[in-house]
């Protein structure tokens, strides 16, 4: 059976979709995960490789929550034009969905899907600033993570995960996110496993060595980590392969292997052992230096790092003899770069090695003026109730913001807020909820931190308007 978006006598066609039907429909907007979304039938359908405009004849396949999934078997029309991708894995690996579309295009895409997801709550936008490009679409990552597998015969894979397929892993001949030399590391510690025999961790039975391999590089001093996960260490097979790639591979200035025995599927170790260098990069980000260990969090685009940084400093003006509240401070990106112009920073973050890191960040560049603490940002401002703070800057997970935290800002009652976000759908959610706090927005100000997928990063400057009765 074949449905179409279509009105029938004035009303929405209502025929019962199902799995294995046909159907025809244009894209009108775009998910939370980058997928588009196409209405049929009063029913929601979500469509890989799909952005808003594109007219498509697609088959249904299962729905989860509410929305219907489809496999795209043509495209009728194009919303944006379609460009030969440049790697040899797009469509298979899970990673770049938008090789296909020129930078210019996925630029105006990711641009409709904020406004949209803004304007869906109803939210007055009075200064929209055009999205801030990347300095380069190609090449960016300053970290990936590598994944250990086999394949149906058995052979060793390491590299991406094959897009909805957890499970699976391919090999990675060329990324064209990461850098030359990182594409090198791959294929060498790839090359030395196999020839060496070594076991590759087992999801199912829960053992095997080879678990991650996470390689992480600093664009201004080229400094390059290479942290291997495995479930058991020290391990003489180990230490060799890791000597074998290092004679290979000398621009790797320090090894890292983490032992991680659990049976979480993360690259986190609960140990960590140096095998060569300092056990950390050094990164240049902004005029601010940082030291980037295995468990630091650090925006995966430095160069785009060091603008966003710019917007958040330009919106936060004249910060002399003010108090500045950083939550979710990570290691100390935001607080440090706004140290330099306020009296005081407090840096929240509930990753106490973060914290660690960003203590040690402040030393390195000699800042006083920041105070780091850990803990869950809901928790900690509940002991914060009496502190006055003039302005508050907030860069949450992609779920947004907590509850409880949300009460707590508000609580706070700062002039202004600047709202760092990843998801423009809970970003949307939560400034409905600030609102209520009376905070407003007057910039909103798309960053394209991550080419060549659908995620970018948007900064959100809001003021607090006094209720009736206020001095």
């Amino acid at each position: 059976m074949l449905f179409e978006t279509c009105l029938l006598e004035g009303k929405e066609s209502r025929k019962k979709m199902k799995r294995g039907d046909q159907i025809v429909s244009t894209v009108e907007r775009l998910s939370a995960k980058g997928d588009g979304l196409a209405y049929v039938g009063g029913k929601e359908v979500a469509l890989r490789q799909t952005v808003p405009g594109d007219r498509v004849e697609a088959v249904i396949g299962r729905k989860r929550k509410g929305r219907f999934e489809a496999r795209v078997e043509k495209f009728l029309e194009f919303g944006a034009e379609r460009v030969p991708a440049v790697c040899e894995h797009f469509g298979i690996c899970g990673g770049c969905r938008w090789q296909d579309l020129d930078y210019a295009d996925q630029l105006h895409v990711k641009e409709g899907m904020v406004r949209s997801a803004l304007e869906g709550e109803a939210l007055f936008l009075p200064s929209f600033r055009p999205i801030l490009p990347s300095p380069t679409p190609f090449f960016y990552r300053n970290k990936m993570e590598f994944s250990f597998g086999r394949d149906r015969e058995g052979e060793m894979q390491l590299g991406l995960h094959v897009r909805g397929r957890f499970n699976r892993v391919f090999n990675v001949e060329k990324c064209h996110l990461q850098s030359e030399v990182s594409n090198r590391i791959v294929g060498a510690v790839r090359e030395h496993a196999v020839s060496a025999g070594l076991s590759v961790y087992d999801l199912k039975e829960h053992q095997g060595l080879l678990r991650f391999l996470v390689v992480r590089e600093s664009k201004k001093t080229g400094e390059v980590m290479v942290n291997l996960v495995v479930s058991e260490f020290p391990c003489e097979s180990v230490t060799l392969l890791v000597d074998k790639v290092q004679r290979q591979i000398p621009e790797i200035t320090t090894w890292v292997v983490s032992l991680h025995q659990g049976k979480a599927q993360v690259a986190i170790g609960q140990e960590e052992f140096i095998l060569k260098g300092k056990g950390y990069i050094a990164e240049d980000c902004g005029g601010v230096a940082y030291e980037v260990s295995p468990r630091s969090f650090f925006q995966t685009n430095s160069l785009q790092a060091e603008r966003l940084y710019d917007i958040i400093v330009d919106l936060a003006g004249d910060l002399e003899g003010m108090e500045v509240l950083d939550l979710y401070c990570g290691t100390g990106g935001i607080s440090l770069h706004l140290a330099r112009r306020a009296k005081a920073v407090w840096g929240i973050e509930v990753v106490e090695e973060a914290i660690a890191d960003a203590r040690k960040n402040a030393q390195r560049n000699g800042v006083e003026n920041c105070k780091f603490i850990s803990g869950a940002v809901e928790d900690v401002l509940a002991d914060l109730d009496k502190q006055c703070f003039d302005l508050i800057v907030v860069d949450p997970p992609r779920a947004g913001l907590h509850k409880r935290a949300l009460a707590a800002i508000e609580a706070l009652e700062a002039n202004r807020i600047i709202y760092v976000s990843c998801n423009p759908f809970t970003l949307a959610e939560d400034l409905v909820a600030l609102a209520q706090g009376n905070y407003s927005a007057d910039v909103v100000q798309p960053v394209d931190m991550f080419p060549q997928t659908p995620h970018c990063e948007v900064v959100v400057s809001l003021v607090r308007h006094q209720r009736a009765g206020e001095i």
